[in-house]
């Protein structure tokens, strides 16, 4: 056995089991060709993960898309060669505000972009509307705007 082998034995990779009952790595992109990863919507609580419902699911599907669609349309998009987003909070099953629990909010900031940025690109974006509430300078709330 190899030297990496034995690395992958003694630390798998972090994976969740999704409604489907299919078990993904969190690694893996949210919605096709995105930056955005199941490690930055789901909790760090690996016990909280199972409360994972198929709607929660299907939320943060939807909100990463959006936000995906919203980050396509920035300038130099096509040039990203390292993950943009660092997000703050997504999911979290323990909030009794349903925007949080159920997946339909987070927060986030997109490197090189301000808040105002964010919330200007959003605003030209014909469909996919976001609602974008900055927070501080970088810092921004997004839920979809049904």
């Amino acid at each position: 056995m190899s030297q990496i082998d034995n690395q992958i034995l003694d630390n798998p990779p972090d994976s969740f089991i999704a409604p489907d009952g299919n078990k993904y790595l969190t690694i893996r992109s949210i919605v096709y060709d995105s930056w955005i990863t199941w490690q930055d919507a789901l909790p760090f609580d690996k016990d909280s993960r199972s409360k994972l419902t198929q709607e929660i699911y299907n939320n943060i599907v939807e909100l990463a898309g959006r936000i995906h669609k919203l980050h396509q349309s920035l300038p130099n998009y096509k040039q990203t060669i390292e993950p943009p987003f660092e997000f703050v909070l997504w999911w979290d099953p323990e909030d009794i505000d349903p925007l949080w629990s159920h997946g339909k909010s987070c927060r986030f900031m997109i490197d090189n972009f301000s808040a105002q940025d964010v919330q200007h690109y959003n605003s030209v974006r014909r469909g996919n509307k976001l609602i974008v509430k900055p927070l501080t300078r970088r810092l921004v709330e997004v839920r979809c705007a049904n």
